[in-house]
């Protein structure tokens, strides 16, 4: 396997490609049952277009370094931490990393789940004092490395 800059990676994603990540993956968080529940109760269904766009411009600043997200994810959660539960956080991971690995090359999705694992353990740590590693999910094995990125 071969070493890789996850910094550099991170910085190889498109905007493009972080708005059809952020797409697919709440496609799949309004599936999920536990999930659903919660961002049904604080999204009305034609609001979710802006929270979307809100949503990618904050993985653009994630991995982009772009600044265009200003919004303040703690208070927004914190609003509604009687509808989260800490289990829920592998559920949202699960998610992401499966739709990561569907969408991206594997350094790729591997920089853009340990960004999400890092913010996944800093909310958690936040809403309810755990810290502690959080699984991908036992259906998602950590990503293989290549030597390509971009989209597959």
């Amino acid at each position: 396997m071969m070493a890789f800059d996850s910094n550099e990676v991170a910085k190889s994603v498109s905007e493009e490609q972080i708005t059809q990540l952020v797409h697919r993956f709440y496609d799949r968080v309004r599936e999920d049952k536990e999930l659903s529940a919660v961002f049904e109760a604080v999204i009305p269904a034609d609001k979710w277009p802006q929270h979307l766009a809100l949503m990618a411009e904050f993985w653009s600043s994630i991995m982009l370094g772009s600044g265009r997200y200003h919004g303040k994810p703690m208070q927004a959660h914190m609003r509604h931490l009687a509808l989260i539960q800490p289990e829920m956080f592998i559920n949202w991971l699960g998610l992401w990393s499966q739709t990561c690995k569907e969408l991206l090359v594997p350094e790729l999705a591997e920089a853009m789940l340990g960004k999400a694992e890092n913010i996944a353990k800093s909310l958690q740590f936040s809403l309810f004092g755990i810290y502690q590693d959080i699984p991908r999910s036992a259906a998602n094995l950590p990503v293989s490395a290549s030597l390509t990125t971009g989209m597959h």
